[in-house]
C-alpha cells in the first residue's frame, strides 16, 4: 500500500509541475514527462518482482510447466513495455511512433507464441486417427 501511495504522490506532484511548466517551456516539459514516467516505473518494479515470485510459486503448486509460465511472463512484459513506450510517444505528440511500437510488440508476442501453437497443433494431429 505504501508503494501505491508513493506512486500516487509522485504522479500528483509531477502532474502539477507539468501543468505549471507546460506554457513556459515545452522542451523541459517533455524531458520531465519522460523522467516522471521512468520514475513511476521504478516505484512499480519491486512490486512486479513479488507478483512474478507469487506466480512462480502458484505454478509450482499447480505443476504447470515452467515453459508456459515463462512464455506468459514474457508476453505480459512485452505488453506492458510496449504500452508504456507507446503512451510516452503519444504524450510527446508522436502518436505515429507509438503505433509502430505497439505493432512491434504484437509481432514479438506472435513470434513467442509460434512454438506453443505448433505444440498444440502437433498434439491435436496426434489425436486424429490417420
Amino acid at each position: 500500500m505504501l508503494g501505491l501511495m508513493r506512486v500516487v504522490g509522485l504522479g500528483l506532484v509531477g502532474l502539477v509541475v507539468l501543468l505549471v511548466l507546460r506554457e513556459e517551456n515545452r522542451a523541459l516539459t517533455l524531458v520531465l514527462r519522460i523522467a516522471l514516467a521512468v520514475g513511476l516505473l521504478m516505484f512499480i518494479v519491486p512490486d512486479m518482482g513479488r507478483v512474478v515470485a507469487d506466480l512462480v510459486h502458484l505454478s509450482e503448486l499447480a505443476r504447470i510447466p515452467v515453459a508456459y509460465l515463462t512464455l506468459l511472463l514474457k508476453v505480459v512484459g512485452i505488453s506492458y513495455l510496449t504500452v508504456f513506450v507507446a503512451q510516452l510517444a503519444t504524450d510527446s505528440g508522436e502518436a505515429n511512433i507509438g503505433t509502430r511500437v505497439e505493432l512491434a510488440g504484437k509481432i514479438a508476442i506472435l513470434l513467442l507464441a509460434i512454438p506453443l501453437i505448433a505444440s498444440i497443433t502437433e498434439t491435436v494431429l496426434k489425436m486424429i486417427p490417420s
